[in-house]
C-alpha cells in the first residue's frame, strides 16, 4: 500500500492512552489547527436548580488564587459567594453555544451525573462526571478556597466535553459541596482526595487520561504525578513553583513573627468577619513542600503541559518557567496578556487543551471492489478503538481518454479511444488515539489501492 503524509507533529496531550508502542510521528500525527472548538454555556435552567434563587446572589468576584468558593456557607459581605447545594442524581442538560466567534447557534445533550465518593478518611467527596462519549475521562483540579463551580473550570469542561471528552470536576474536601474542614496548606490531603477519585474511576473501569489542575489544583496535580505513575499526562495551569512566595500578600510580611507568637492567624473580610484561620502547622505544611524535587521525581513517560499567563498577578509567570526547567517531559505555554484567571482568554486555553484531531485519509484505485475493500478495512480497524468516522465519502471519478490512430495510411481516419478511469473515496476519522494510528498502520490494503493521509 502506498502511503504519503502531509504534515507532522507532536501529538496532542490530551490523545495520550495506554498503548504499547506509540508509533513514530515522523509518519502520523496530529497538529493543533488554527481554529478552536467552540467554548459552550452552561444553560441557566440546570444552573437554577444547584443554586439559591438568583435576586439573593450578587455578581461574582473575580478569582484569584486567594478567593473563590470555599465551603458551604452563606454570601459574604464583601460580595464573595461561597454555593451550597446541587441536585443529586442524573440529569439530561441542553447547552448553547456561547457564541464567542460565530453567528452560528447549535446544541447538544450532555449527560451530567453528581458522584459522592468516600475517601480514606471517611469524607464524602462531591463530584460531577460530564459524560461525552469517551469512556476515558480527564479529572479537573480547582484552586485555593474555589470549588467545582469556578468560572475556570467550568470553561475547561465545555472545551473538553465539545470536543467528547468525558470530565469529571470535583470539590476538594472543605471546600465545596464535600465535607471536611477547610484548611491552609493542606497539600498531600488534596493529593490524596485525587487518589481516591482516580481509584473510584478504575474500579468502575473507566481510565483517567489526563488531571488537569488550576492555580493551588496545579501544584496538586505535579505533586500527585511525583508520588504515583498511573497517569499518562497532566496540565498544570499557573500552578506557583516557590510556595515561599505569595503568603506575605495574604498574611501580611511579619506573618512568621505572629504565628509563633499566637500560633495562628486569622484572614477575615474587610468587615471584620474571619474567613478561615491559618496555623503554625498548616503553614508549615506548605513551606516544608519541596516543588523541584516534585518535579524531578515525576516518570519521564508522563507528559507534561504547563499553561501561564503573561499579566498573572497571583503567580507570576517566572513560575512556569521554573516548572520547564525541572520537568524532563514538558512542554510550556504562555497565553500573551492573560491574567490568573484567563478571565478573556478562555478561547486560546481551551486551543491549547482540547486541540481538534482528525486524520483525513484519500483513496484512489482502478477497481471498484479493492476500493470499496480498502475503505470497510479502515472504518474497522478506526472503530475498533473508539473514534469515530466519517464516509467513505465518494469522489469525482477522474477519466483519462487516450485516442489512437488505427493506421496512418489508408485508414488514418480510423481512431481506438482507450479510457482509464481512477475512484476515489475519502474518510474522514475524528478524534483518533495512539491505538488508532497503530491499528491503522497494521492494515494489509491491496496493491492497486493508492493511499494518501492528511494530519
Amino acid at each position: 500500500m502506498a502511503v504519503s503524509t502531509s504534515a507532522s507533529s507532536t501529538l496532542p496531550l490530551l490523545s495520550l492512552h495506554r498503548a504499547a508502542g506509540n508509533p513514530n510521528p515522523a509518519a502520523l500525527s496530529f497538529p493543533s489547527p488554527p481554529r478552536a472548538p467552540p467554548l459552550r454555556s452552561r444553560v441557566a435552567a440546570a444552573a437554577a436548580s444547584a443554586a439559591p434563587p438568583a435576586e439573593t446572589i450578587p455578581d461574582m468576584p473575580e478569582e484569584t488564587e486567594g478567593t473563590g468558593i470555599p465551603m458551604p456557607s452563606s454570601i459574604g459581605d464583601d460580595g464573595e459567594q461561597l454555593l451550597s447545594g446541587a441536585t443529586a442524581g442524573k440529569e439530561i442538560v441542553t447547552r448553547p453555544c456561547s457564541q464567542l466567534h460565530s453567528s452560528l447557534s447549535d446544541s447538544f445533550n450532555l449527560s451530567q451525573e453528581k458522584i459522592v465518593i468516600t475517601n480514606r478518611y471517611g469524607e464524602k467527596i462531591v463530584g460531577l462526571l460530564h459524560e461525552a462519549g469517551s469512556k476515558d475521562i480527564v479529572v479537573l483540579c480547582h484552586g485555593f478556597r474555589s470549588s467545582k463551580e469556578s468560572r475556570t473550570i467550568l470553561s475547561l469542561t465545555d472545551a473538553l466535553t465539545s470536543e467528547n471528552i468525558s470530565v469529571f470536576r470535583f470539590d476538594f474536601t472543605g471546600n465545596g459541596e464535600s465535607e471536611g474542614t477547610f484548611q491552609y496548606g493542606n497539600y498531600y490531603k488534596e493529593v490524596d482526595d485525587l487518589r481516591d477519585v482516580i481509584l473510584h474511576f478504575k474500579k468502575h473501569k473507566r481510565y483517567t487520561r489526563s488531571i488537569a489542575g488550576h492555580s493551588k489544583g496545579g501544584n496538586v496535580v505535579i505533586l500527585y504525578a511525583s508520588i504515583h505513575r498511573d497517569v499518562a499526562s497532566i496540565i498544570n495551569m499557573s500552578g506557583r513553583f516557590d510556595l515561599r512566595r505569595g503568603i506575605s500578600d495574604r498574611l501580611g510580611s511579619d506573618y512568621m513573627e505572629k504565628i509563633n507568637q499566637c500560633g495562628f492567624i486569622d484572614v477575615g473580610e474587610r468587615t471584620g468577619r474571619s474567613i478561615y484561620r491559618v496555623t503554625k502547622e498548616s503553614l508549615m505544611d506548605r513551606l516544608k513542600i519541596d516543588m523541584k524535587s516534585a518535579c524531578m521525581s515525576i516518570d519521564p513517560n508522563c507528559r507534561v503541559l504547563t499553561v501561564h499567563g503573561s499579566d498573572d498577578d497571583t503567580v507570576p509567570s517566572e513560575d512556569a518557567l521554573e516548572f520547564d526547567k525541572y520537568i524532563s517531559n514538558h512542554e510550556l505555554s504562555i497565553i500573551e496578556g492573560a491574567d490568573h484567571r484567563y478571565a478573556s482568554h478562555h478561547l486560546e486555553l481551551a486551543t491549547i487543551l482540547a486541540p481538534k484531531q482528525k486524520i483525513r485519509i484519500k483513496l484512489r484505485s482502478y477497481w471498484v471492489p479493492l476500493i470499496e475493500d480498502s475503505c470497510k478495512k479502515i472504518i474497522e480497524a478506526a472503530k475498533t478503538t473508539n473514534a469515530k468516522t466519517m464516509g467513505p465519502v465518494p469522489l469525482p471519478t477522474k477519466r483519462r481518454v487516450y485516442c489512437v490512430l488505427n493506421s496512418p495510411h489508408v485508414h488514418k481516419d480510423s481512431r481506438f479511444h482507450f479510457e482509464i478511469r481512477t475512484h476515489q473515496r475519502l474518510i474522514d476519522i475524528m478524534y483518533p488515539t495512539a491505538q488508532t494510528i497503530d491499528s491503522l498502520m497494521q492494515l494489509q490494503l491491496p496493491a492497486g489501492v493508492d493511499v494518501e493521509v492528511k494530519l
